[in-house]
């Protein structure tokens, strides 16, 4: 098996602190996180029956890159995720106060939050569309984009993603995340045009062709000959 067949990379870790009662609003931005590649652990969906709630919860938080506080009238109102914050202020993971009806408070305060709504839709140049969930998600990306310490991390959840996606609309926007770096290592860019080649998702959807001829042409020198052509082949039927 090759060594492309084998990539797995880094992978980025996101816990999302919340209310149990805003259950749904948490699992729709879990979905949709998931669907660029990225774990995310959601403390009443993901503790297994029989085990220790703080135990899991504190492991997940330790191994975690990054938290998303789903700051609700019914968060402040929670023990747990208060106590989740003041874990995650303490380990100093990358906290992502998300607001949705209140400001950050307390040990977070002087975060910036990043604003929630479901009512906007965003277009992009290239004629995609966002929902609330979909761009609020985008924005978070963006931002563990920025932090040097995460990027591996996020690249690796990335193009993995692109590798597993089963939709055009989701290869779409991977590759346009994808976009936003300029510093791949071999074994990504091989990666990303393998993927490129062997997905039907991603050669035949809107906006990856002009992704992935940049990625063989930026790469070119790094990326084995049998793979380069491999996906020229399908760019050119």
């Amino acid at each position: 098996m090759n060594d492309h067949e084998n990539f797995v990379g880094k992978s980025l870790r996101v816990f999302i602190s919340y209310s149990k009662l805003n259950g749904v609003l948490a699992r729709e931005i879990q979905l949709e996180l998931k669907r660029y590649g990225i774990e995310v652990f959601l403390a009443h969906e993901d503790i297994p029956p029989c085990s220790k709630w703080e135990d899991v919860m504190f492991s997940s938080l330790k191994q975690t890159d990054v938290v998303i506080l789903l700051l609700t009238n019914e968060f402040k109102e929670s023990s747990w995720c208060d106590q989740e914050t003041g874990i995650a202020v303490a380990t100093e993971k990358f906290i992502i106060p998300l607001k949705v009806e209140i400001n950050p408070y307390g040990f977070v305060a002087k975060h910036q939050a990043l604003k929630f709504s479901y009512d906007i839709t965003i277009t992009n140049a290239s004629g995609t569309s966002f929902s609330g969930c979909e761009n609020v998600c985008l924005e978070i990306i963006k931002l563990i984009a920025a932090k040097d310490e995460l990027r591996e991390n996020l690249k690796g959840s990335l193009i993995n993603g692109f590798d597993k996606s089963n939709t055009y609309s989701n290869s779409s926007r991977i590759a346009q995340t994808l976009n936003m770096f300029s510093d791949f290592s071999k074994e990504q860019a091989t990666q990303i045009v393998y993927a490129g080649a062997t997905n039907r998702q991603n050669y035949q959807a809107r906006g990856t062709k002009d992704f992935l001829k940049k990625i063989l042409s930026e790469y070119k020198e790094k990326i084995p000959e049998e793979i380069k052509s491999l996906l020229n082949e399908k760019l050119s039927s």
